[in-house]
This record gives C-alpha cells, structure tokens and sequence, in this order.
C-alpha cells in the first residue's frame, strides 16, 4: 500500500520536525539570556519565578509535542513489518516524556530548599533523577537497537564499562562529605547512566557517520548539562542562579537534538528498502 499524502496539523511536513525545535531554541536562548542579564523579575519566591517557570515548562512541552509528531511521522512512513525503526520512534519519545517530568520537578515550584539535608540547598534536584534515569536509559535502549546491527558486541561493553568507571570516579571527587545517603545513591547511580550517553554517540556515529553528527552532539550536551548541575549547582556553591540559566539552554539543545533519532534511523531504512511502503496499523 502507498503512504497518504494528506497533510494534517498533527501530521506536518518532515522540514516543520527540524524547524520547530530550531524556533524553540531561539526562544530558550532568548528568555535564558533575559533572565542571565537581569532583565526579569524572577528571584526565588517571587511571582515572576513562578511565571517563568512555567514558561520554561511550556516550552518543554511544545518540544515534546514535537517528539510525539516525529514517532507519528515514522509510523507513517514505515509499515508494520519496520520494528527497529518503530521502536527507536517509540523509545524516544518515552525518553523525552520522563525527562519533562524530570523538568518539572526541577523548576521547584514550591520553593523547597535543603530538601534531604541541610548540606545540599538544592537537593530538590535530586528527587528528578527519578525521571531523568529511566527517561536517559530509554534514549540509552534506542541507540543500542538503532545500531545493533554495525557496532560489534566487544565495542559496546567495553566502551559503557569504560565510562561507567569514569564516571564513578568522577561523582567520588565531587560528593561533599556528610551528604545525606539518599542524596548519594540517587545522585551516584544517575551519574554512572548520564555518562552512557557518550558511547551511545559513538554507536550512531560509527552506525549512520555524518547524518547522525546532530544526535550525536545532542547525546553529548546531555551528559555536559548534568555535569554542569552536579559541579556548579547540586554540590557547587555560589553560582547560582547563572548556573540554572546556562544548564538549561545546554540541555534544551540536547533534547532538541537527540529527539531527532528516529528520523535519521528512518533516512537510513527508507535508502536501504526504497521499495517497502506502508501506513500506521
């Protein structure tokens, strides 16, 4: 059977997949910097935090809203039959929809601080781990199935346990001591998963080469992003807010960018199988 090619507002045309999350990041940079500059009423407490705050949360959704256009994209170009590409669709937005809930428990709209001890004022960023674990560990899943297929078994093990190791050395130096055991674990596991986003760029890029260079560097943002909460937010001192406003351009542009997975795996499967057509199920 033949693809529709009916267009629908739910169903855009694929350049409008790049284009919006493009025009999102524009707005991101423009409302960080606002902020960054002083140009906003946006102290703790205040009604302006709150405001923008949620403004941050719109423009989190819209991207997801983005992710969910791309899984519905595929499953429109592919026919039942394509379950890598349908999967790594489905995986990825799974990924994206976890880390908004980890967004919105980071944005603190009830103003608690020095939530699980008396050493960690923003330790209310840890409960998000709860959603960004799993949701990082799904985008992990995707990358492995998109390129199971060229990225030999040996390559794989060694290059997790390689930065699993640097990662666990890395959160050993940074801990403060007598930080709650709580906050240890959660935030230890969480650094270990982060640090996986690195070989899974070096999947996609051994797998797909320059079409993949976007996800790739996305994947890596992310792993900057909570770098950058953990040394200079979590357990760092004294920069804050400027931290907050840089942490999450890095990291919007990260989601911006790794949402795009499933269309580079699908570039790929329609060059290989230009014959294969079909429609959702």
């Amino acid at each position: 059977m033949q693809h529709s090619n009916t267009t629908t507002l739910l169903s855009p045309p694929r350049h409008t997949l790049f284009l919006l999350p493009a025009i999102l990041v524009l707005l991101v940079f423009l409302l960080q910097g606002a902020g960054w500059a002083g140009w906003l009423m946006v102290a703790d407490g205040t009604p302006g935090k709150t405001a923008f705050a949620i403004t941050e949360m719109l423009l989190i959704f819209v991207l997801l809203w983005n992710g969910w256009r791309i899984r519905r994209h595929v499953h429109e170009q592919t026919s039942s039959a394509d379950r890598q590409t349908r999967s790594v669709a489905t995986l990825t937005l799974a990924s994206l929809a976890l880390c908004s809930l980890g967004d919105l428990v980071n944005r603190n709209f009830s103003q608690t601080f020095y939530a699980h001890d008396r050493i960690i004022e923003h330790s209310y960023l840890v409960d998000s781990v709860w959603f960004f674990l799993p949701g990082y560990a799904l985008f992990v899943v995707a990358t492995w199935l998109a390129t199971r297929e060229r990225v030999r078994a040996w390559l794989r093990w060694s290059s997790l346990a390689i930065t699993a190791a640097v990662g666990i050395v890395s959160f050993a130096g940074l801990v403060l001591p007598g930080t709650s055991p709580y906050v240890v674990a959660v935030t230890g596991s969480y650094t270990v998963l982060i640090s996986l986003m690195v070989p899974a760029a070096l999947w996609l890029a051994i797998t797909f080469g320059r079409s993949a260079w976007p996800v790739c560097a996305g994947a890596v943002l992310a792993t900057l992003a909570d770098a950058l909460i953990g040394h200079f937010w979590l357990f760092g001192h004294g920069h804050y807010p400027a931290i907050a406003y840089l942490n999450f351009v890095v990291y919007f542009v990260s989601q911006a960018l790794v949402q795009q997975l499933p269309l580079v795996v699908l570039a790929t499967a329609t060059h290989a199988r230009p014959s294969q057509t079909g429609r959702p199920d």
